[in-house]
């Protein structure tokens, strides 16, 4: 149990994967009504998409909003995501924006991501952040997939920036590509003393890599309630099915 990372009353590391819904609704009414699918879904975890929000910068809309979310959904925790275009995201805003959202907002989450490779100062906002939120540092690369060592690398480098959770996500060319991944994936694990990390290759040809994270050692795995928000999601009851099958 040494390894497990607690967000909210959710234990993550513990058991089977578990499953994470993204929501990427423009609207509060949109928001507020997937977290209600969330709540009644097979999902762990609601992950808010806030670069998808009309009002992304607007932190007392953001921190109400939060609010009204986690009533929503009770004992499941919130990941709060605000996803860069430099990372596949849909708004591009300044390292300092993303600075002040993160350390004014993302602390309400029980969760929240950070693009560790955002900027060669990030471990200050990790730290910031960390005191009030699990933090998940991230790393997307929508165009290919590095090497199997240096995918093991940069999950190593994003846990010694204190990231509680490290991920990584890649597009494979071929499924050599998604073969590195899982490896790395392993790897990496064996290396964090068997801490989570979190992994994927994206795109249907990375599906595998979703429904088999228990096999490669990634502690969450993302699936979709309507809309995907990266490519290769599948609906949450589908994936839960799939993993329990392959848990079996």
């Amino acid at each position: 149990m040494n390894n497990v990372v607690k967000a909210g009353r959710l234990l993550i590391g513990d058991g089977m994967p578990k499953i994470c819904a993204p929501v990427i609704e423009s609207t509060q009414k949109g928001i507020l009504d997937m977290a209600e699918a969330v709540y009644n879904s097979e999902a762990d975890i609601m992950e808010w998409r806030v670069d998808y929000y009309e009002y992304f910068y607007d932190t007392a809309r953001i921190n109400q909003l939060i609010f009204d979310i986690k009533e929503i959904l009770k004992e499941k925790p919130l990941l709060f995501t605000f996803r860069t275009s430099y990372e596949g995201g849909r708004m591009d805003i300044s390292y300092k924006e993303y600075f002040k959202l993160l350390s004014m907002a993302g602390i309400n989450a029980d969760l929240a991501d950070i693009e560790v490779y955002r900027s060669k100062d990030i471990k200050e906002l990790i730290g910031i952040v960390k005191e009030h939120a699990v933090v998940i540092g991230s790393y997307h690369d929508f165009n290919g997939t590095p090497g199997t060592e240096e995918i093991t690398e940069r999950l190593i480098y994003m846990e010694s920036m204190g990231a509680d959770i490290p991920k990584i996500a890649v597009m494979p060319n071929d499924r050599k590509d998604v073969i590195k991944l899982m490896e790395a994936s392993l790897s990496a694990k064996e290396k964090l003393g068997g801490r989570p990390v979190i992994t994927m290759s994206m795109a249907k040809m990375g599906l595998i890599s979703r429904i088999a994270a228990e096999i490669t050692g990634s502690a969450v795995t993302f699936g979709c309630i309507g809309k995907p928000s990266a490519p290769g999601q599948i609906e949450v009851k589908r994936l839960k099915k799939l993993m329990q099958e392959l848990h079996l």
